[in-house]
């Protein structure tokens, strides 16, 4: 699992284009050749092109300004991936920490793709207003499923989720994914082998289950 995290340095013209992760000026150089190559991989995402999906989960009124905000940053970051990334989830990690997990069908997310990531996302952040902490980090084993194509992806795998109101009075649920609706998807419960179908609008939280 990769994940490198930074702060930002400012030239003294405080110009945009000249913001970069200061961790990333020692790396350039032997990385150079390698992100050139990564530059020019041209892949499809999804069946249109590079179209990107929003996010699916329940949101609180309460959280409403704090989730149009990391909606509006996941935008930004989502216009300056890579072709070949996707960015499975942002999320505000405590304090002034913006932590972005990202994925890739091409090739490994280790370190070296994730400075390439945060050399490209760091001036577009710059711009928009964000002055905090960023992190880029693979999504790990137990991968966060943030959109119903995720869902679709991962059928037969055995998931964990976490709904907003309880279904047949529980919340929380580990399964298989069976299929998937337009609307949610139809997990078949590891204890008793019941299904239950679950509303995208509802989940709150949902992660691949680690494999042991």
């Amino acid at each position: 699992m990769c994940s490198i995290r930074t702060d930002y340095w400012r030239t003294s013209d405080n110009s945009a284009s000249k913001v970069f992760p200061a961790c990333l000026q020692t790396a350039r150089t032997a990385c150079l050749v390698t992100q050139i190559l990564c530059d020019i991989i041209i892949l499809a995402v999804l069946e249109q092109g590079v179209r990107r999906a929003r996010c699916f989960f329940n949101v609180s009124k309460q959280g409403a300004t704090k989730t149009a905000r990391l909606d509006r940053l996941a935008e930004v970051v989502e216009s300056a991936l890579p072709e070949e990334a996707e960015l499975v989830e942002a999320r505000f990690s405590g304090g002034p920490l913006l932590t972005l997990l990202v994925d890739r069908e091409d090739g490994p997310v280790d370190h070296e793709f994730c400075s390439q990531v945060l050399y490209r996302v760091s001036p577009l952040l710059e711009e928009e207003g964000y002055d905090g902490l960023v992190e880029v980090s693979s999504p790990g084993v137990e991968r966060p499923l943030t959109k119903p194509e995720h869902f679709e992806r991962y059928i037969g795998r055995e998931v964990k989720v976490r709904v907003s109101e309880p279904i047949d009075g529980q919340r929380n649920f580990t399964g298989t994914i069976e299929r998937v609706t337009e609307t949610g998807f139809v997990l078949k419960l590891l204890e008793g082998g019941a299904e239950v179908e679950l509303p995208f609008g509802s989940v709150t939280r949902a992660n691949l289950k680690e494999d042991i």
